[in-house]
């Protein structure tokens, strides 16, 4: 008696109807071996997978056990099983034969080793290919209404879940999305943690790892997971389909503004990771030639005793013209030193203050009070809940942890929010003490604060300063923002620090009062 494995596929729900379930084949190819005296010494199926891919674990477990070369035959229902593209189906076919391994179809029975056989053999497969081609571009069409009627028709990401519709309209709205009830939640509080800004993708990984999320397939969240779903627009209703932006009818699980925030948090991250540099050079892209007009960069060396010195350069100039940077960071200091807010203009600032303060303040009452409120009756509910555990015995131990733990989780979201709105709070005050700083003393205020915010006040003043080979400054260009605060008065420069020249004064003076 001849041996043979028995190898059964099946892709979709549909094949299952048309007789093609793994359990027809399986009865069909026993029934065929039984009557021509083979027995099957082991059976391989594949449920819900593709024929157009080899990568299928059945089928390469089989094949892998084929290289053995301890079997006769492989019995399939037909060809199409194996598979549908003419070179897989050659290639799983040679590697068979190198084994004297013959491949039986049992609806195709004129395929066999001959000559004549193999030309059938080939030419099924060819068919079997086009069928194949034929269907996936119908179930594209297909895919492509779906997705214009606003249901998104892939697997849906992290918070989702594929339901069937309870009240379909057509074909094409049988199967729709609904917000995960176990996982939506998570997802939601990852976003709002990490527009707090304090948070890293390692860290929502960690923390959605703690709450038991997994992803689609089964395994832990990575980093990776974590950056894809916080840019993923199909969380406030949206997503893309054949690069063509859709409106879905699923629901939203986070608000517009708060994806937004998300974003901007990302992009600064990743804009820190960018313009990270071994040296910083605090007048990078202010400093101009007078000479040539070319743009002054800094470096910095060590003299031969260890110690280290920094200068801006312009290399364009023969010979190089070298300027401490030290020295020229100050002269720019002094600039600011001269800068003077009007006193209508510094009103409104306190104005401007008070008012961001008054908000943030009233944003922080509510908030606490609302979750101060919520965390109140948890308190209760749990307190209500071990009475009815450990006094009453109303509840079972499983009714008493579930809720016990569901009741611990949202405490345990509560102190985050708490968390975040004090933090909120606390940049708002940073903000304030920066906006007063300015309207005290501008030249302080520069001179005290940290590089980063440095920068921020030269931009917000300043495009450019020319400098002369000894170091001067011998001129000077405004910002487009406070140009029109000069013209009316708001902001005032005098030109003490500069060398009193001629032109600076022909240049600016409309928009600048001398002091």
């Amino acid at each position: 008696m001849k041996s043979a494995f028995g190898y059964y596929r099946v892709s979709t729900d549909e094949q299952a109807k048309e007789g093609k379930s793994i359990e027809a084949q399986t009865r069909i190819c026993r029934r065929w071996a039984k009557d021509n005296d083979f027995v099957i010494l082991e059976e391989f199926a594949d449920e819900g997978k593709s024929a157009s891919t080899l990568n299928r674990p059945a089928l390469q477990d089989m094949l892998s056990k084929c290289k053995e070369g301890e079997v006769n035959a492989i019995i399939v229902l037909d060809t199409d099983r194996l598979a549908r593209n003419t070179l897989d189906h050659l290639t799983i076919k040679a590697l068979i034969e190198k084994k004297n391994i013959q491949l039986i179809s049992i609806s195709q029975p004129l395929i066999d080793n001959s000559p004549e056989g193999n030309l059938i053999d080939t030419i099924v497969a060819s068919v079997n290919q086009f069928q194949s081609q034929i269907t996936g571009r119908k179930t594209s069409k297909v895919m492509e209404e779906k997705a214009k009627l606003g249901w998104y028709p892939a697997p849906v990401p992290l918070g989702y879940k594929n339901i069937v519709n309870p009240n379909p309209t057509c074909s094409l709205d049988k199967n729709i999305v609904a917000l995960d009830e176990e996982t939506a939640p998570y997802i939601k509080q990852a976003f709002e943690l990490y527009s707090l800004g304090d948070q890293s993708l390692s860290s929502i990984a960690k923390f959605l790892n703690g709450k038991g999320v997994r992803s689609p397939l089964g395994n832990k969240i990575h980093r990776s997971h974590v950056g894809q779903f916080l840019r993923n627009e199909f969380y406030i209703g949206k997503f893309k389909w054949k690069k063509i932006s859709h409106k879905g009818n699923h629901p939203k699980l986070i608000t517009p503004t708060l994806f937004e925030k998300v974003n901007q948090v990302i992009d600064m991250h990743n804009q820190y990771v960018v313009r990270k540099r071994i040296n910083q050079f605090l007048l990078r892209g202010f400093i101009k030639c007078e000479t040539c007009g070319s743009r002054y960069y800094g470096e910095k060396h060590n003299k031969p005793d260890g110690r280290e010195y920094s200068f801006y350069l312009c290399s364009n100039c023969t010979p190089r013209v070298y300027i401490d940077s030290e020295q020229l960071e100050l002269k720019v200091e002094q600039a600011f030193r001269d800068i003077q807010l009007s006193k209508e203009y510094v009103e409104k600032i306190l104005a401007t203050a008070n008012k961001i303060l008054l908000e943030s303040r009233t944003t922080q009452q509510g908030e606490q009070n609302r979750t101060k409120k919520e965390r109140y009756k948890l308190e209760k509910a749990i307190r209500e809940a071990e009475d009815s555990r450990f006094i009453t015995h109303t509840l079972t131990e499983e009714q008493f942890l579930r809720l016990y733990n569901r009741y611990n989780d949202r405490l345990a979201e509560i102190d985050i929010q708490l968390q975040g709105v004090s933090k909120d709070h606390s940049e708002s005050i940073k903000v304030l003490k920066q906006i007063l700083r300015l309207a005290e003393n501008v030249g302080n205020a520069y001179a005290e604060a940290d590089p980063n915010i440095k920068r921020g006040y030269l931009n917000l003043f300043f495009e450019s300063f020319t400098v002369e080979n000894g170091g001067n400054i011998v001129n000077f260009e405004l910002s487009k923002a406070i140009k029109p605060l000069i013209a009316t008065d708001s902001v005032l420069i005098g030109d003490k620090w500069l060398r009193g020249l001629d032109v600076i004064r022909t240049e600016v003076e409309k928009f600048v009062q001398v002091g």
